[in-house]
């Protein structure tokens, strides 16, 4: 009874394995920052990024992104972002971006889908982990979601 059980749990848990989908994203953005450094330590700046990105149904396009850093005198970094991407078919979406660290240069985070035009509008809602790394004021974000089968579906005829 017990190699049953077994076997009927890897058989869920490749079943649940075989039909999720996932959108990948690869990103770039030239950022600047325009702070106030506070006599407590503290450091309040407004981001502004433009770049490109690419994900792994083969859509391309460009990013806008504003929102702002708060630094405390620990260093610890409070990251709030909004970003609107235009895909190769001019549809667009709007992300928010947010992210709590101890360090500005790398981080982790999640990015929510706030609006969206065309296949766009089917992410609404759908909140994704990304991992960033900052070098010369370039920012290099790779983003991952898990989808529903609909979404990859509409994702897939995104031409």
């Amino acid at each position: 009874m017990n190699k049953l059980l077994k076997i009927l749990m890897l058989i869920t848990l490749f079943t649940k394995t075989a039909n999720s989908f996932e959108l990948i994203t690869n990103s770039h953005l030239k950022v600047t920052l325009k702070t106030y450094n506070l006599p407590n330590g503290n450091k309040f700046s407004i981001y502004e990024g433009e770049g490109t990105w690419t994900d792994n149904y083969g859509n391309y396009g460009t990013n806008t992104c504003r929102g702002v850093v708060k630094t405390d005198d620990l260093n610890k970094i409070d990251l709030e972002i909004m970003c609107e991407g235009i895909d190769k078919n001019d549809f667009k979406n709007w992300s928010l971006t947010k992210r709590v660290s101890d360090d500005f240069e790398q981080g982790v985070g999640v990015n929510e889908y706030i609006d969206g035009t065309g296949v766009w509008k089917r992410l609404k809602g759908l909140k994704c982990k990304y991992a960033t790394s900052y070098k010369n004021n370039v920012g290099f974000t790779i983003e991952k979601c898990k989808i529903s089968e609909d979404q990859h579906k509409f994702l897939s005829r995104n031409e």
